[in-house]
């Protein structure tokens, strides 16, 4: 079984927006306050994530072999830099956020099998590189608070209190994909999307009662799913206007509940986080206690350890006419308490679940043993279990996509 394994890293650099070619005042008016002397810097988020099956170890990579590979190749190289004299490649293209993560990749793709970097510049705008040629996402984040009740549509006895008028502080994340330029190294002009963005959402959206002040939704359940799609309609048009495509629209109703909606049509992606505590030890039954300390480090010391995992689970479906739901979010909630986070919590992996007797409950094998386990419940469910991400700690997760 194929897995995606994550790896954070981080690194504090300093950097100019600016083309010699152009004088001061056309540098200020093409890249504004990043153009002024002798520079900006941000503390950089990076996120490499690596495909691959999992061994008889229930690894896809070591990730402390690849922790050493990305400080070598990148952030120890990056760290407290200039960057736009730290590597030749800045030279002809400016480093902005997205012709940075093209570069990490061409430095670690001879190193390892990469799927995508992920390089936040700040929580707030991040780009995504896959190895496509000059292709990449950028993503710009921003939030409006609103209310709405899942009414009049909805059964009061079956969603008792959303049925209620209440209130949301929604995040919304808009993702837009497209060519790095040459020689500024943007896929867009940030200031300019930004600006769309709160002039056909924000505006409208902010301190807004979504059923009564947004005629859409007066007929229209406004939950997530239906939300995050009318909000991706609205940006279509003046998004392509920039030269730019929009490829995804995520809405955040909380930090355990959001929607994705990459346009097609009715089809949408729901979210929910949750979390378990639990101890594991990692050790491959047939191996010695030296030899599994040479494959696993500490996590081999016989009384094991334990994580606060962060269990993600996105599942896709049909937006239902009446409800608005890709799925009966109350059901899907039980399903996963019922089938994971009850029998996981507070538990010793190794010695409380019988698969583990003699599985290594590494983060990928439990990840798979968590799709495995959820696939067929969620599809009674009336919707297909699409990705389960498990995050270990803030260094390390895998994800695992559900294919047919």
């Amino acid at each position: 079984m194929q897995c995606i394994v994550n790896r954070r890293d981080q690194f504090s650099a300093i950097s100019r927006y600016w083309l010699p070619e152009l004088s001061e005042i056309e540098n200020l008016q093409k890249f504004g306050a990043y153009s002024k002397f002798p520079g900006h810097g941000h503390n950089y988020v990076l996120f490499i994530s690596m495909l691959g099956e999992i061994d008889e170890y229930g690894m896809v990579l070591n990730l402390s072999d690849v922790k050493h590979v990305i400080k070598r190749e990148i952030t120890g190289q990056l760290d407290f830099s200039y960057l736009n004299d730290v590597w030749t490649e800045f030279q002809p293209t400016l480093p902005s956020t997205e012709n940075i993560a093209r570069v990490i990749w061409q430095r670690l793709a001879p190193h390892l099998p990469l799927v995508r970097v992920q390089l936040f510049e700040n929580p707030q705008l991040w780009a995504d590189y896959r190895g496509e040629g000059k292709q990449a996402d950028l993503t710009i984040r921003t939030h409006f608070s609103a209310a709405h009740r899942l009414a009049p549509n909805l059964s009061a006895e079956k969603y008792g209190k959303y049925t209620n008028t209440h209130g949301h502080n929604y995040h919304l994340e808009v993702t837009v994909e497209g060519e790095i330029d040459s020689r500024t190294g943007m896929v867009v002009n940030v200031a300019a999307l930004n600006q769309v963005v709160e002039d056909y959402v924000v505006k409208i959206f902010d301190h807004s009662c979504l059923n009564d002040d947004i005629p859409y939704f007066a007929d229209i359940v406004p939950t997530t799913e239906n939300i995050a799609r009318y909000i991706s309609n609205l940006l279509e048009s003046p998004i392509d206007e920039l030269g730019v495509k929009l490829s995804n629209v995520k809405l955040f109703e909380s930090h355990q509940l959001w929607a994705d909606y990459t346009g097609n049509d009715m089809q949408g992606y729901l979210n929910i986080s949750t979390h378990f505590s639990s101890a594991h030890r990692l050790a491959h039954p047939d191996l010695s206690l030296p030899e599994n300390t040479e494959i696993y480090g500490k996590c081999a010391r016989i009384n094991g350890h334990g994580h606060n995992y962060q269990l993600e689970l996105t599942v896709k479906g049909e937006i239902d006419p009446s409800t608005g739901m890709v799925i009966d979010l109350g059901a899907l909630n039980q399903v996963i308490t019922d089938y994971i986070v009850e029998p996981f919590d507070y538990t010793f992996l190794n010695k409380d679940i019988p698969f583990f007797a003699k599985v290594v409950p590494t983060a990928e094998n439990i990840a798979l043993y968590i799709s495995n386990t959820l696939r067929s419940p969620i599809q009674e469910l009336g919707a297909k279990l699409y990705k389960v991400k498990l995050v270990e700690s803030p260094n390390n997760a895998c994800e695992i996509y559900i294919t047919d």
